[in-house]
């Protein structure tokens, strides 16, 4: 699964890389963090969307879906593009939204590098 492999996606385990894109997976996260044993270790799902760009977005805590266990960087919230690359120091990125739940950026490599940056 996405979380047994979640190791190869970044070194602390905390970020997932879904294959399948932007399908449902918050229930089926926590139902398999509680049957591994995992106190709320993830952080951040990556997947991309119907267009084709990747997406970072934090998992929200079990419950309370409008507080995350980490959002992304709060001197990204609300910033797209150029602004955002700038701030970011990150090639590719194309938005976070202004409550920090969700970002986007062009290629894998920089929604990675977004996902490593938000776990400093």
């Amino acid at each position: 699964t996405a979380l047994e492999a979640r190791f190869s996606t970044h070194a602390s385990g905390q970020v997932v890389t879904l294959a399948a894109g932007s399908v449902p997976w918050r229930g089926h996260l926590y139902e398999l963090e509680r049957t591994m044993c995992l106190d709320h270790e993830v952080k951040f799902v990556l997947y991309t969307d119907q267009e084709g760009m990747w997406r970072i977005q934090a998992v929200p805590i079990e419950g309370r879906p409008f507080t995350n266990r980490l959002p992304l960087p709060t001197s990204w919230w609300g910033l797209r593009d150029e602004a955002l690359v700038q701030v970011a120091g990150i090639p590719g990125c194309c938005f976070v939204h202004a409550n920090g739940f969700i970002g986007g950026n062009r290629s894998y490599d920089g929604v990675l590098a977004m996902a490593k940056r938000s776990l400093e």
